[in-house]
């Protein structure tokens, strides 16, 4: 005898908040936007489980509120998810434009199942991993949670617009911490543009020590700031690095600037 039951679909995807389930999507959905609001105190976290169990969880940091969430899972398995943190409960869209509200941007990756190699991302920069939009500013009351390719751990960051800051930037040797130099010091590299090498060597050579004793240099990547692992690996792929008009910094960390002695 044929039950008159369906039997109900395995969701691929399990989003929790602080370990409690607040939505789930199944394969049928597809494309799907789904947007629980959770109120959260500081250091909560948010974990999506895919259907063979993999998970990615993303500390939310020092954070606290009422958290509205966007889950989006396209046909491609591919899922990004962000927020906007308020008191109240209501979202209120004009809040965050009127940067009254504050935005997190999850680094999205690819369920299980996908017929997209994960392992192409590694190491490269903040538009190839979709964290960063071209044509589209990033507003500064938007803050990216990033996943390191080796802890798997995540972090928090702040990027501002080297183009409209006009402003260069360089890492550290350790990628703890960030410089910035105007565009109008000799060698300071402009965005979207190749550096001439000579004035980009002599300043390199100018900038004083990181606080922690490093280097700044052109090439030096933006790391995983709890095992080092390069993330942003400029050493490795040099090409990013011109395109990658946004210089980045930990939330808590102070961005630091260069301003030559002038004798």
């Amino acid at each position: 005898m044929f039950s008159i039951f369906k039997k109900k679909e395995a969701p691929i995807l399990t989003v929790l908040v602080n370990g409690k389930e607040v939505c789930s999507i199944v394969k049928d959905e597809l494309p799907v936007e789904k947007k629980p609001t959770v109120k959260c105190d500081a250091r909560s976290t948010i974990e999506f489980i895919d259907s063979e169990g993999n998970k990615t969880t993303h500390d939310l940091g020092n954070n606290s509120g009422w958290f509205h969430f966007s889950v989006r899972v396209h046909p491609n398995l591919a899922c990004q998810a962000d927020c906007v943190i308020t008191d109240s409960k209501e979202f209120n869209e004009s809040a965050f434009k009127e940067g009254k509200a504050t935005g997190i941007r999850l680094q999205p990756f690819f369920l299980s199942g996908s017929s997209t190699d994960a392992s192409i991302f590694i190491g490269r920069g903040l538009f190839k991993r979709g964290l960063h939009f071209n044509g589209t500013v990033t507003p500064g009351n938007t803050v990216l949670s990033c996943v390191c390719d080796s802890c798997q751990k995540s972090f928090l960051i702040q990027s501002y617009h080297a183009g409209f800051s006009n402003s260069g930037y360089f890492y550290s040797g350790s990628g703890k911490y960030t410089i910035t130099v105007s565009d109008h010091i000799e060698g300071s590299p402009a965005a979207l543009s190749a550096p001439n090498k000579d004035p980009l060597s002599k300043l390199e050579g100018m900038l004083p020590e990181a606080p922690d004793g490093s280097a700044f240099s052109y090439l030096n990547p933006f790391r995983c700031p709890h095992c080092s692992a390069p993330y942003i690996d400029f050493e490795k792929y040099p090409e990013d690095r011109a395109g990658e008009y946004y210089g980045n910094y930990f939330v808590g960390s102070e961005l630091l600037s260069y301003e030559p002695v002038h004798g």
